[in-house]
């Protein structure tokens, strides 16, 4: 480290000037030579020097050292960074561009380009306007918001337990207001009740199309579940889609009897008229009859509304058979 003789260069000169006998005192030289050792002990060693020296050369190594960076304007697939560095070795500062994200691939990530943004806002307006129509066919359908399936999910059974039907895996859909319905494999043919297609003039039609299969029995008000237990509704079958009087868990609840003019005891089973005697029998002995029902829940829709089929389900079809004894002519529940 250098030192500064400035001071010390000019004592000397005037201590050189002094001509005066005993002018020069053991104060004045003392003065000096404190002077003089002082500077000494503010000098550095060699092996101050060297470190010094060291880092200099590590800045000369190092180049420059960012001061500043910030978004530089940006083109449609990349991120540039604007940056203000420093010289280490000469201690001036300069500019720089530089890319400073590069644009996502399919291999890495990275800043999205223009075109994936206007593409991903597209894809976003299509999905908004299939949830729309997905919310109309569901409401057609008698889902409810919280089902975005058209598929059965929630599984239900039915098990028949000292004689009573027993559900079970029903209670969260009844406590989502989700309710039963009874339906029953048959063949049916409901009266046509159009009455704006008979007043354009169209021709006079008594009954609607056939169908086969899993057909709604009742209505909303057909079927009552306490606990596990299931009871029916006891109204008449011709105002089932009224609220019940009652509701009883006994079997032949679900069947109506008609005897004919020759004493055929017979029941209704959709479009037909099943009797209990054996045609083949010349006794006229009844015959073991086994009809096939299921209970499945969907969003409660009241009569009348629109048509009730299992394509409105959130639940399994949970099937269950009434049979007729043939021995004792009564009805029990069978699997």
């Amino acid at each position: 480290m250098a030192i500064d003789v400035k001071s010390i260069t000019q004592l000397i000169s005037e201590f050189r000037k002094l001509q005066t006998k005993d002018s020069i005192t053991p104060e004045s030289l003392g003065y000096i030579l404190q002077r003089l050792a002082d500077l000494l002990a503010t000098a550095g060693t060699s092996e101050t020097i060297t470190k010094i020296q060291e880092l200099l050369e590590g800045f000369k190594l190092a180049g420059s050292a960012v001061v500043s960076i910030k978004q530089s304007t940006p083109d449609r697939n990349h991120i540039y960074a604007h940056q203000v560095l420093l010289n280490l070795e000469r201690g001036t500062t300069y500019d720089k561009n530089e890319i400073f994200i590069q644009q996502a691939t399919t291999e890495r990530a990275g800043a999205m380009r223009a075109q994936q943004v206007i593409d991903l806002n597209n894809a976003r307006k299509a999905v908004a306007e299939i949830e729309k129509i997905l919310e109309v066919v569901q409401a057609k359908l008698g889902l409810t918001a919280g089902n975005k399936g058209l598929y059965n999910n929630a599984q239900i059974s039915v098990a028949v337990v000292n004689g009573q039907l027993k559900i079970y895996g029903a209670q969260q859909l009844m406590a989502d207001g989700y309710v039963p319905y009874l339906f029953r494999l048959t063949r049916k043919r409901n009266q046509w009740g159009d009455k704006v297609a008979l007043e354009a003039g169209a021709s006079p039609k008594k009954y609607c199309d056939k169908r086969k299969g899993w057909n709604l029995y009742g209505s909303v008000y057909t079927v009552q579940i306490t606990g596990t237990t299931i009871t029916f509704s006891t109204n008449a079958k011709s105002h089932l889609s009224e609220k019940a009087i009652a509701y009883s868990p006994l079997p032949d609840t679900l069947v109506s009897h008609h005897t004919r003019k020759d004493g055929t005891p017979t029941f209704g089973w959709g479009r037909s008229s099943v009797k209990l005697i054996d045609r083949k029998s010349s006794t006229k002995k009844h015959r073991m009859i086994r009809l096939r029902f299921a209970i499945g829940f969907a969003k409660k829709i009241m009569p009348g509304r629109s048509l009730i089929t299992t394509a409105n389900l959130v639940s399994s079809l949970a099937e269950f058979a009434l049979i007729y004894n043939p021995s004792k002519k009564t009805w029990h529940f069978g699997k």
